[in-house]
């Protein structure tokens, strides 16, 4: 396997031929959501056939929690579509835990047409202990449906080994949590920040320091000393009588690092019509939302890789935030899109 190499083939088969085990840090799959769309490049809509059949049969033979996995659905979905999609799907997970490395970690990009099937193969594949997080996208702020509720998120869902790499993102604040600032004596914005923690029934940190007691089942968050170079600093908030407030540390904006990022993302809409870096490829997902993954996951010259490509723009973060990285899909198509995008970042990078 070469570093920044782009295949254009059946991904099982690449994954089988050109790529080691233990080689990747960090995998992103955006695969077909068993949607039921025809986008041209590809139809998303699956029927059990002879090809599914045996896909299905070569992952139940091979045995272990996958092949359990597949019978439990077989009994629960029959011979149907939704089967073909997880025949397809099953053997491709197992090669990329095989090709992860042991610290390595991986993002399954999905819609709720198929996520809660493909969180138990996910399961199956990389382990109940390794799940992390069910990442919400809010990809739009409004779709109408006529009979339902807007269909507006997808779902990301994030396994890692033991020993993953973690890079903690943080988002800037909302209006509402900014309203919650006032502004001090030289115009800078405040708020005031817990000076408690929960006690889980420890006395060390429970006395009366300056008139205030905690509450029963809380204590100081910090040692005396702490708290008392806070109250000569002037960081400390009281009330009408003097005493200390428990939610009195003072904390100034320009301090805060920003807010740490939840499992809830709306703050990544989906590519505008308008928008400079829309290509007009049907399953496009935005750079921002890539590059907020590949930022978490792995550091740089880490190997990043995109299975299902598409129209490159996985890699092309990648290769901007100075990760290897290996793409592959089936599209002649999307495989010229990825490698000219490819092309002219390097033409600016050079």
């Amino acid at each position: 396997m070469d570093l920044q190499s782009l295949y254009c083939g059946d991904n099982l088969e690449v994954l089988r031929s050109h790529v080691k085990d233990d080689t990747i840090d960090l995998i992103y799959l955006d695969p077909p959501f068993n949607s039921g769309r025809n986008y041209g490049d590809f139809n998303d809509a699956w029927h059990w056939d002879q090809s599914a059949a045996a896909s299905y049969q070569e992952t139940v033979e091979r045995g272990g929690k996958v092949s359990q996995a597949m019978q439990a659905f077989c009994t629960f979905l029959g011979e149907s579509g939704e089967l073909a999609y997880l025949a397809m799907m099953a053997p491709r997970l197992v090669e990329l835990r095989r090709v992860l490395k042991p610290t390595g970690s991986i993002y399954l990009h999905c819609d709720p047409t198929a996520s809660h099937y493909l969180k138990l193969l996910m399961d199956a594949v990389f382990g109940v202990v390794n799940f992390k997080n069910e990442i919400v996208w809010q990809r739009t702020n409004g779709h109408n449906d006529a009979r339902g509720f807007g269909r507006i998120h997808d779902v990301i869902l994030f396994y890692a080994c033991k020993g993953f790499t973690w890079n903690v993102l943080r988002t800037k604040y909302s209006p509402e949590q900014l309203k919650r600032y006032k502004k001090d004596e030289n115009g800078r914005l405040f708020t005031g920040g817990n000076l408690t923690a929960p006690s889980h029934g420890r006395e060390s940190g429970r006395f009366t320091w300056r008139g205030s007691t905690p509450a029963l089942s809380a204590m100081w968050g910090n040692k005396i000393e702490r708290l008392e170079q806070w109250w000569s600093d002037g960081r400390i908030l009281t009330k009408r009588d003097g005493t200390p407030r428990k939610d009195g540390l003072k904390q100034y904006l320009d301090e805060m690092p920003g807010k740490p990022l939840q499992s809830i993302w709306a703050d990544i809409p989906r590519i505008a019509n308008t928008a400079s870096e829309r290509l007009g490829y049907p399953t496009q997902k935005p750079e921002a939302l890539l590059e907020r993954i590949i930022k978490a996951s792995s550091n740089e010259c880490d190997v990043f890789l995109d299975p299902f490509c598409g129209c490159g723009t996985g890699i092309v973060v990648a290769q901007r935030l100075n990760r290897s990285w290996v793409g592959i899909d089936t599209s002649e198509r999307a495989v010229h899109i990825a490698a000219g995008r490819i092309d002219s970042l390097m033409r600016r990078e050079a």
